[in-house]
């Protein structure tokens, strides 16, 4: 195992990593996060903070799910600053996962019965449970957080990638100690010396080929311009020849007359010269007609001969930066990607703001949030109030619960709003229904109301109409409460 590249390919391994984690790090509450496309990094801080000689040093448990790169490791050390910046990390607050996994202690770590699939499995303060699965299957595998319903079965809270395999949100083995010590660290200890190589190797060949596909699409940009200017100024060359035209027809104007589509005339040399008109011109308006295009074309001629100079030099520039692009990509992963990002820097004019595959758009959230706020009621009871048409559209039907409470400000357009139950809906008081009830009518059209009346039910009870828009929703039964709008006092906002 310690001579494997890629012991994550091996459930085995993936099963002695699990050991050593359990071994080393359960106990450890997430101190700090970080993560970005694809990524996340968890700073599990030592049980010992209250006697600080006890205490050892932070491990940073790092997790990656990227073409390539589907990995886990733990270290002591933080990432190189060119791996870590390649990466396109994001304020640990816009990550979706930082409310949830903040100050959650980890509680165990299991491997999937029949996939590659680790579990790293957290107690959050307030008692509930969340699970953080690793997929290492697939090209670019998957991280997923998941919360843990009564059934041990997971409801996805957040995931790296789009549609998360089953098996990710699936109660895991009870976790085996047949692992002994010495063969659970030679797992961490493989990973561990593996994974920033390989992290690093990949993030440097997709600069290479980021940087590679930037230089080729402004080298096509400068070749088209330059392109399109020389033949402009093939067209303002012809100025000439039209002032020609213009002087011929001068000298025989008197000799002309309307009609033909061209004359054949001596010019002021005394040589043929075969001239095109307009038979719907005069010989006079033809003869200006010349004259116009001439001067148009010597007052262009020095402008478009500029521009092509400047077409050309941009090209000349680009070569030279395509001929230093193969100089920056020799050495180790970490030394190619600090090559590329001083290249990239150097170039950042002609190159414009660089990309990223997973990275936002410009304007657009950094990274998805959940689709509702969440509050908590009494110290106890969360509620979630969804943030949009579309996000009330996953809050009820993705996220909630069957048995959870599903409450809508009557008659108006609102935040659909789920009261937690835990799967017993019976045990809720009426007193936190109706202050849950208070937070649906804040986020309606009717929270400057004096009294809204407000629909409550469980969740099973309430269905999307077919073809309806976003947001749409009728309840098979529901109850009525009349409550004032407002955020109930010492309700706790959570995200």
């Amino acid at each position: 195992m310690a001579g494997n590249a890629q012991p994550w390919r091996e459930r085995a391994a993936l099963a002695a990593l699990a050991a050593s984690w359990r071994a080393r790090l359960v106990g450890r509450a997430v101190g700090r996060l970080a993560g970005g496309p694809g990524w996340l990094r968890l700073t599990l801080e030592s049980p010992s903070a209250a006697a600080p000689e006890a205490a050892t040093p932070p491990a940073h448990v790092h997790l990656t799910a990227r073409s390539g790169a589907v990995l886990a490791w733990d270290t002591p050390d933080l990432l190189p600053r060119p791996v870590h910046d390649a990466l396109s990390p994001v304020r640990p607050r816009d990550l979706t996962v930082t409310p949830r996994l903040r100050d959650a202690v980890l509680r165990d770590v299991a491997v999937a019965a029949d996939d590659r699939v680790l579990y790293l499995i957290f107690s959050e303060r307030d008692g509930g449970e969340l699970r953080l699965a690793v997929q290492f299957f697939g090209p670019r595998g998957n991280l997923v957080l998941a919360e843990v319903l009564p059934d041990g079965d997971g409801r996805r809270l957040w995931s790296a990638h789009a549609s998360p395999h089953p098996a990710t949100l699936d109660s895991p083995p009870t976790a085996s100690s047949t692992i002994d010590a010495e063969t659970a660290d030679v797992a961490a200890a493989a990973c561990r010396k593996a994974a920033p190589a390989i992290l690093a190797d990949v993030l440097a060949r997709d600069a290479a080929t980021r940087a590679d596909t930037a230089l080729r699409r402004a080298r096509d940009a400068a070749q088209r311009l330059r392109d399109n200017l020389a033949r402009d100024l093939d067209r303002a060359d012809r100025g000439e020849a039209d002032r020609r035209a213009g002087e011929t027809l001068a000298i025989h104007l008197h000799e002309l007359a309307q009609g033909p589509a061209s004359v054949e005339l001596a010019d002021a040399a005394g040589e043929p010269l075969r001239i095109d008109l307009d038979p719907a011109l005069s010989p006079a308006a033809n003869m200006e007609r010349c004259f116009k295009r001439a001067r148009k074309a010597e007052r262009g001629r020095a402008v478009i001969a500029d521009r092509l100079e400047t077409a050309q030099a941009r090209l000349d520039v680009i070569d030279a930066a395509a001929a230093a692009l193969p100089a920056t990509v020799e050495g180790d992963g970490v030394a190619r990607l600090a090559a590329l990002a001083e290249w990239r820097l150097a170039h950042a004019e002609l190159l414009g703001p660089e990309r990223r595959p997973g990275a936002p758009r410009a304007g657009g959230p950094i990274v998805t949030a959940l689709p509702y706020r969440r509050y908590l009621i009494e110290g106890k009871w969360e509620v979630w109030v969804g943030r949009g048409a579309k996000e009330n559209d996953e809050t009820t039907h993705k996220c909630a619960g069957p048995r959870d409470w599903w409450l809508h400000a009557q008659g108006v357009s609102g935040s659909h709003v789920i009261l937690r139950s835990e799967g017993k809906p019976e045990q809720v008081p009426k007193r936190v229904l109706e202050l849950a009830a208070r937070l649906a009518a804040q986020y309606s059209k009717a929270r400057n109301s004096g009294l809204v009346p407000v629909l409550y039910t469980q969740r099973r009870y309430v269905r999307k109409p077919r073809k309806s828009p976003p947001g749409t929703a009728a309840t098979l039964q529901a109850k009525t409460v009349m409550v004032e709008p407002g955020v109930p006092e010492g309700t706790e906002i959570l995200s």
